[in-house]
């Protein structure tokens, strides 16, 4: 007996398996290599470029399994059938290595390949019965392999903790170290090879469809239809009347509702349009509560789905485009043609995921892709927030004059720019027209907010009700011409203290190492009061009665947007100070009307040196 006729006595799947899924095979073979490689310290694998090819080939191997489907269902298209099996695959493994997301961005291609593999064997368009029976053949095939997928799982999950329990049964009884063999090598190569190949020999043969299954079926399907029935339309059809409702207080009170809106109805109705595809079967179907929810399940997503669409354009309106917000509006769209479709009696439930598929690869291709357009409109946001704030070329930073709005805004934007590569160079671009730079080690806002001449937003604590930035005013210093540097009080009970160093009129700076002239004052907030007094310990401390001044009347002359006259001028131990502000903290006390300050951040000056002039 030769060695292929023992294998298939011995493992008839394995072979069979081999036969009709070698590219699939190769392309996991590979992942496997690259993700082993990695894990073990290969130094060279560790690189992005090879965590591109891991996904890479792990999106082949996908595809590849998908170009056997085709050309089982489509055998006269051998040329195309041919194109899907291999081309596709090499040609997605290898566009994973383009970095330029200025027309593509690959990371959305491993959904489409899942969502692609699940419609490739019923690419025929069909009317009446045979529509119908192809569509319960595409319900058929994609459970049969969503079933074994879970089965697979829970079949990699009890080899780990077997695999677990025999690496400490070494360990304990016979003193042997065999985790690096077991969690570097074997754990991997079972669950990134062994298990997928495992779940390739469980795919179904398109052959194998028989209809009475569907009609009559075994456990497994029945089980699934008892989840759908009793337990998700039950939650479904709740959680709708509940957004409903929400959207009736929307109307009632007149306000948008803001935060995770978008995702609550997105999850909705892809929640609904999954619990859909399981009631399909037509042993489903016949039953009560399941026709009600097909019967209404659409018009249920319209209301909804208008109030995503609102949340959503009112995010983008008021802070452009972000890549969740991008994704965000995809997965609107997606479930507002599935319910157009279904609504005027056109629907398919192989639309499900083929809209889904087509959408996200719409927006993964092209200019307009997912990355590119979030990045370029927040890039030319940023560039007119300086230019229309004229920016002052001559200063040095070129300080524009920016409300405290704006300068959140412009926060907002450099910060969700300098996520990406991309995004960090665009910014050093846009703020090189106009003289700014900083380090290029750095970015954020917190570089570059500084480099434009402003404290960076967020340095005041984030529990203030509102932040107030002073516009671009010069504080008259002529009274007090002693700079003594920055103050900084976050919060009510924090205490900063001064005199540590000061710079004359000269410009000449001094630091006072022997605490004479008054020694250090400290600086502190309690109940919208400023309180000023001698440092303890300081040599002068004694006999120096504190300060306190009021900061009512500071606080009411203040706007939404920017600080009016932003200094506080205030008397100590004979000397008149005036804290020059850039931010002040304001917050509404309960039962109050009036705002109350609970934190400063400015410079503080002084109408003498806090010790004799060397």
């Amino acid at each position: 007996m030769g060695f292929r006729a023992w294998l298939e006595k011995q493992a008839p799947d394995f072979l069979s398996t081999g036969q009709r899924f070698p590219f699939a095979i190769l392309f996991a073979a590979l992942t496997t290599i690259i993700v082993i490689g990695a894990i073990n310290g290969v130094d060279w694998m560790r690189d992005e470029q090879w965590a591109r090819a891991a996904l890479g080939c792990a999106t082949a191997a996908v595809l590849a399994v998908a170009g056997v489907y085709f050309a089982e269902s489509r055998p006269e298209a051998r040329f195309v059938g041919a194109i899907l099996k291999y081309a596709l695959p090499i040609a997605v493994a290898a566009a994973f290595q383009i970095t330029d997301i200025a027309w593509f961005v690959p990371y959305a291609l491993p959904a489409v390949a899942v969502l692609w593999l699940s419609v490739s064997p019923f690419t025929r368009i069909e009317r009446g019965a045979p529509r119908e029976e192809v569509q319960n053949r595409f319900w058929w095939v994609n459970f049969q392999a969503f079933a074994t997928a879970v089965i697979a799982a829970a079949a990699f999950l009890i080899v780990a903790l077997g695999l677990a329990a025999i690496e400490r049964s070494l360990g304990i009884l016979f003193g042997l170290e065999t985790g690096q063999v077991f969690y570097n090598w074997v754990l991997p190569l079972t669950g990134l090879f062994f298990t997928p190949v495992y779940w390739l020999s469980t795919l179904p043969r398109l052959s194998g469809y028989r209809a009475e299954e569907l009609q009559r079926p075994d456990f497994l399907p029945r089980a699934f239809g008892f989840l759908g029935q009793f337990v998700l339309v039950p939650l479904l059809l709740i959680y709708g009347l509940i957004l409903l409702a929400y959207t009736l207080q929307i109307v009632v009170t007149q306000k948008l509702p803001e935060g995770m809106i978008g995702w609550m109805v997105l999850g909705f109705v892809t929640v609904g349009a999954a619990t859909w595809l399981v009631l399909h079967p037509p042993f489903m179907r016949s039953r009560a509560l399941v026709r009600v929810f097909r019967t209404w399940w659409f018009w249920l997503t319209l209301v909804p789905l208008a109030l995503f669409f609102v949340a959503v354009w009112t995010r983008v309106d008021a802070y452009g485009l972000t890549e969740e917000r991008m994704l965000l509006a995809a997965g609107g769209v997606w479930a507002a043609v599935l319910a157009a479709v279904f609504l005027i009696g056109r629907g398919d439930i192989r639309l499900v995921p083929t809209l889904a598929g087509l959408i996200l690869l719409l927006v993964s291709v092209g200019p307009w892709n997912y990355r590119s357009l979030p990045m370029q409109q927040q890039l030319g946001k940023l560039d007119a927030l300086v230019m229309n704030a004229g920016a002052d070329r001559s200063l040095s930073p070129p300080r524009p004059d920016w409300t405290g709005a704006e300068i959140a805004q412009a926060t907002a934007i450099i910060d969700y720019l300098s996520d990406s590569a991309e995004g960090r160079a665009g910014v050093r671009q846009v703020m090189g027209t106009y003289g700014v730079t900083w380090p290029a080690d750095r970015d954020g806002s917190a570089e570059v907010l500084p480099a434009l001449g402003f404290a960076p937003h967020g340095s005041m604590l984030a529990q203030h009700n509102s932040t107030i930035w002073r516009r671009v005013t010069a504080v008259p210093v002529a009274a007090t011409p002693f700079y003594l540097g920055q103050v900084s009080i976050l919060q009510p009970g924090s205490t900063v203290s001064t005199f540590m160093r000061w710079t004359d009129q000269e410009g000449s700076e001094h630091v006072n190492t022997t605490r004479e002239g008054g020694g250090e004052i400290a600086l502190s907030i309690d109940d919208g009061q400023l309180r000023i007094e001698a440092l303890p310990g300081a040599p002068a401390s004694g006999g120096l009665v504190p300060v306190v001044v009021s900061l009512a009347a500071f606080a009411a002359r203040q706007t939404d947007d920017y600080l009016v006259e932003p200094w506080i001028d205030f008397t100590f131990a004979e000397t008149n100070y005036r804290l020059a502000l850039d931010t002040a903290g304001l917050e509404r006390v309960a039962d109050r009307e009036d705002l109350q300050v609970n934190g400063l951040l400015g410079q503080l000056f002084a109408d003498r040196p806090p010790m004799p002039t060397p």
